[in-house]
């Protein structure tokens, strides 16, 4: 049902899917619409570049609908599906080859950051075996730190 696949998050498909996911946060995090301008903005401030991994999602027609980042640390990032395409183990699946990805290059765990208030993936990661760790980046309340050995 699902395809996973390496590539550029330069590329059409990883931008679009990018402007997707930075829309997305910015209506879960501030409560209104964002802004193409906004948007971009984000997409400057915080690239997508220096990632052992950027993995695209499509369903069985080709159509790209998520994506994850891997950074050679093994801290996953961008992990997103489209919200018409979730709920249907299309996240699974990204997790799937990340950690594929990351025993190629000889990682022993995945680890990410997540909002508390983003109870859909804390929800998943919980399911797909990352438990809650201490946080490794600057603590911040609203933030989850979960770690999954591979």
């Amino acid at each position: 049902m699902w395809t996973v696949r390496p590539e550029s998050p330069d590329s059409a498909d990883g931008l679009a899917l990018l402007r997707a996911y930075f829309a997305e946060l910015t209506v879960r995090y501030f409560h209104r619409p964002t802004t193409d301008a906004e948007v971009e903005q984000t997409l400057e401030e915080f690239p997508t570049r220096g990632l052992a991994a950027f993995l695209v999602l499509r369903t069985a027609g080709g159509e790209p609908v998520g994506c994850l980042g891997l950074h050679a640390s093994g801290e996953l990032t961008r992990v997103f599906v489209l919200p018409g395409h979730r709920r249907r183990g299309g996240a699974r699946a990204l997790l799937d080859a990340a950690e594929a990805r990351a025993r190629e290059l000889g990682l022993e765990r995945l680890f990410l950051d997540t909002r508390h208030d983003l109870v859909e993936a804390r929800a998943l990661y919980a399911a797909c075996g990352f438990s809650e760790v201490p946080p490794f980046s600057a603590p911040a309340p609203i933030r989850t730190t979960g770690s999954r050995s591979i």
